[in-house]
């Protein structure tokens, strides 16, 4: 069972994990990413991961996790996964998905 499905879902909470070495990990510089974004943070789990990494699952109070997404990239933070009510990013996957297979179709 991950770690995301261990997570209570909230109506009103994105969640997204990411991967890290321990050296890197910082809760005060990920909190500050995803709420310099305006999602704030409601909960920050650790677990280990292979090759000596370790994975991190937050809880976001927002809809759409893409603008903390986008933070925690540009901080220098491998996303691996997110999911909220609003996830643009998805969306727009979704769309170009079915815009390629429409094309390969044809």
């Amino acid at each position: 069972m991950t770690t995301q499905e261990r997570i209570i879902q909230r109506d009103d909470c994105s969640t997204v994990t990411l991967l890290c070495s321990p050296a890197d990990y910082s809760a005060s510089i990920l909190t500050h990413a995803c709420e310099d974004a305006g999602a704030l943070v409601v909960d920050l789990l650790t677990r280990p991961a292979d090759n000596r990494r370790i994975i991190v699952t937050m809880r976001l109070r927002c809809d759409d996790p893409t603008p903390a997404v986008h933070n925690l990239e540009r901080y220098g933070y491998e996303v691996s996964e997110a999911e909220g009510n609003n996830y643009t990013d998805a969306a727009i996957a979704a769309e170009r998905l079915m815009e390629l297979q429409a094309l390969l179709n044809v």
